[in-house]
């Protein structure tokens, strides 16, 4: 059996996701978007991991991806750990 993956990230990260064999990436401009999105991959059923945009994580709030890892503990969602995370958190 295949492990099924799926990324959420924000436009500046998609071109190493793309080559990085995922099946699918969805690219969303703001915390609103991926919020959607994950509730679309969530209702489909279609992945056992969701990757996360770190930035976008931050910007959704962790109290909120708790709430929702709770309600469907699958897929697994995983916050994708970048630098850029740490960049913005120091400003």
């Amino acid at each position: 059996m295949r492990l099924r993956i799926a990324a959420i990230a924000k436009e500046d990260l998609a071109p190493a996701l793309r080559n990085g064999g995922f099946d699918a990436v969805y690219i969303v401009g703001n915390a609103a978007e991926a919020l959607e999105m994950l509730e679309k991959i969530l209702r489909g059923r279609e992945f056992d991991l969701v990757l996360l945009d770190d930035v976008l994580a931050k910007d959704i709030g962790r109290s909120k991806l708790s709430e929702i890892r709770y309600r469907h503990p699958l897929p697994a969602i995983v916050e994708l750990r970048t630098a850029r995370s740490r960049a913005t958190s120091l400003s």
